[in-house]
């Protein structure tokens, strides 16, 4: 087996293997090369400093990192980490850092980062073996989103837009997004994106943000973290559709309450997870 970088390796053969290492994984997935290329380019992905096993030339298991600015330390974030399943159990995981660590050492690069969804205990003693700690949990939801037209009697005015600035929800953050949900990660993509706002007079005080293909909600706060005063009426904005909100500081709990009062799935958690070199 040969350890290399994936810079020459073809994005399809990466989907292909990709698909592959994930066709049993605990949420269904189907990479498609629009989806990855949009995710992968807006959070950094270098194919240069990611790294494939190969197997007679087939490519068996992958690390993809994007490297980007989290707060002021540059890291390595793992975009996404396969094996397929034939390859599996054979420590391949920790030959692929064993190559990678030493390469983004002389890049420059003293930290990475990924994320693992707790069930997946092979996994995170995998990750753990190798140095990573777990840092903090998310919360995942899903729900499936019909507007009801219900009228509030409210002094608000509620925008649903394509024209937005990331400026304007500085001041509503209510936990620290993760590294694909910074502003310059989604800025990269703002086109895809669709805001919702919520205003009292000419004063922000709820938001969100949402892919208008996949659905997937990548931001939101309120007002002084006040779930039970501007919640519903934020997402009364939201169009019809089956949406998940993605990674979710567990520790906030206002968020969390609110999305069980309205019925949201939790329908799986990950750890944040780091590896100081």
């Amino acid at each position: 087996m040969e350890i290399k970088s994936l810079q020459q390796t073809p994005i399809q053969e990466i989907i292909s293997t990709l698909n592959l290492a994930f066709s049993d994984y605990f949420v269904p997935i189907n990479f498609t090369t629009a989806y990855v290329n949009e995710r992968w380019t807006a959070s950094g992905v270098d194919y240069s400093l990611s790294f494939g096993i190969f197997d007679n030339n087939k490519l068996v298991g992958f690390i993809i990192h994007a490297i980007n600015m989290y707060g002021e330390t540059k890291v390595a974030y793992n975009a996404s980490t396969g094996i397929i399943p034939t390859h599996r159990r054979k420590g391949l995981l920790t030959k692929l850092y064993e190559k990678a660590i030493v390469t983004l050492k002389e890049n420059g690069i003293d930290k990475s980062t990924l994320e693992c969804i707790t069930k997946n205990e092979r996994a995170i003693l995998a990750y753990q073996k190798v140095g990573f700690t777990i840092d903090r949990q998310y919360h995942l939801y899903k729900f499936d989103w019909e507007q009801d037209n219900v009228e509030f009697e409210t002094e608000f005015k509620t925008m649903l837009t394509d024209d937005f600035s990331f400026d304007v929800f500085q001041q509503l953050q209510n936990y620290i997004p993760s590294i694909e949900n910074q502003d310059h990660c989604l800025e990269k993509y703002k086109q895809s994106l669709q805001a919702i706002s919520v205003f009292d007079q000419n004063e922000a005080v709820a938001y969100l943000l949402f892919h208008k293909v996949s659905k997937r909600i990548h931001r939101l706060g309120v007002k002084q973290n006040n779930w039970n005063r501007f919640g519903e009426i934020l997402f009364s904005a939201l169009p019809n559709g089956s949406y998940n909100i993605i990674n979710i500081d567990a520790s906030n709990k206002n968020m969390h309450a609110f999305f069980t009062k309205m019925n949201f799935d939790n329908y799986i958690d990950q750890y944040d997870m780091s590896f100081v070199f």
